[in-house]
């Protein structure tokens, strides 16, 4: 079911999978989206209240669930058959989301006990705490259904996903019919979705759909079928454009269209792999470490307008760009020195009948 790799050993992975090094980029892109926003979401709090909001760039998020849904296909066609194919995925997903995200939300813990100021918007309660490590949607201090480490309510949607399609590979159902149906009547349900529901109700999103998008677009990709460059392009190009730009119809509406455009950037990236013949290593590097970027950059960049503050240098402007520089400085450091080591540590000392695990595509 996968694609044959070329002649070249060039964009092929050890599974003869692509390795679709222009989707790791994507990843890149929709991070720095996200913390661009969060940027300045900060300066606006810690240094220049007048200085403004920009929330386009959350739509990033769109962008990874799109990617998430792509990735699960394209990664596991070789598993999905095979008796054990659930436990391999299941161990995938946990060596690679569970022990960062445990060490960020730790963090966070300590720092809203021990730090006066820091962490805004972050009071601790013992069951909101629990349910932030087990990826369980759960009310805060506050009222608001949102774990410890505030970017982590993705991955409480992300983990949801993964053990709908981890149920689908242990049942052998289906994988499209069972995850589509579900994922379908969430986002028919976020339409009824009311503010009194229970915590469960966080799962109702529209959002969700965005990973069944991609996991068609996976399969797409995976029959050989991609549009020409020529179209790919400007797709990709007005996709962007349209994610980051202040438009807005009706709510619910905007989040299906949104969706949709995640759907067709990601596309028309997939479609452009043959022609990505000069990316630096430099950037697939932090790709590689916009996992830990994302999770990250809300505990570190905001020592920038904090010291700015201190100082009295008042230039919201640069302290986003300071904010962004050192998110992404930051996280390739945290990357190469604490989330490379862990993710090999358990490559090499996980064994499933007999055969370390291989990821032909990472993921967020």
């Amino acid at each position: 079911m996968g694609i044959p790799a070329k002649s070249s050993s060039k964009g092929t992975g050890k599974a003869g999978l692509r390795k679709y090094l222009g989707l790791q980029v994507l990843r890149l892109v929709a991070a720095t989206m996200v913390v661009i926003t969060h940027g300045i979401l900060f300066t606006t709090e810690r240094l220049d209240r007048h200085f403004g909001l920009w929330e386009r760039g959350g739509r990033g998020v769109d962008i990874f669930f799109a990617l998430s849904g792509f990735v699960m296909i394209y990664s596991s066609t070789k598993i999905m058959e095979g008796c054990d194919g659930w436990k391999i995925f299941a161990e995938r997903r946990i060596v690679r989301i569970v022990p960062m995200y445990w060490i960020a939300t730790s963090i966070k813990v300590v720092a809203v006990l021990f730090t006066t100021g820091y962490a805004l918007h972050a009071q601790l309660s013992l069951v909101n705490t629990v349910f932030s490590y087990v990826f369980l949607p759960s009310y805060s201090s506050e009222g608001k259904i949102s774990p410890v480490l505030g970017v982590g309510w993705t991955l409480n949607i992300e983990m949801f996903f993964y053990f709908l399609f981890t149920l689908a590979l242990f049942f052998r159902w289906n994988v499209f019919k069972f995850v589509g149906a579900v994922l379908g009547l969430l986002a028919v349900a976020s339409f009824f979705r009311q503010l009194y529901w229970p915590p469960a109700a966080f799962y109702a999103n529209i959002m969700v759909l965005e990973f069944f998008y991609g996991m068609v677009i996976a399969k797409i990709c995976l029959s050989g079928k991609h549009i020409s460059k020529y179209l790919a392009i400007p797709l990709l190009c007005l996709g962007l454009v349209c994610l980051m730009a202040p438009w807005s119809i009706e709510p619910k509406l905007d989040y299906v269209l949104v969706g949709l455009v995640a759907a067709v950037i990601v596309y028309s990236m997939a479609s452009l792999e043959d022609h990505m013949t000069r990316i630096p290593k430099w950037v697939l590097y932090m790709a590689d470490a916009s996992y830990v970027i994302y999770l990250f950059h809300p505990m570190i960049a905001p020592a920038v307008p904090v010291v700015m503050m201190k100082f009295h240098f008042i230039h919201p402007w640069f302290s986003v760009v300071c904010c962004v520089i050192i998110a992404l400085a930051s996280g390739c450091l945290i990357h190469k020195y604490v989330e490379d080591p862990i993710t090999r540590w358990f490559r090499a000392h996980l064994l499933i009948r007999g055969k370390k695990f291989i990821h032909p595509v990472a993921t967020v």
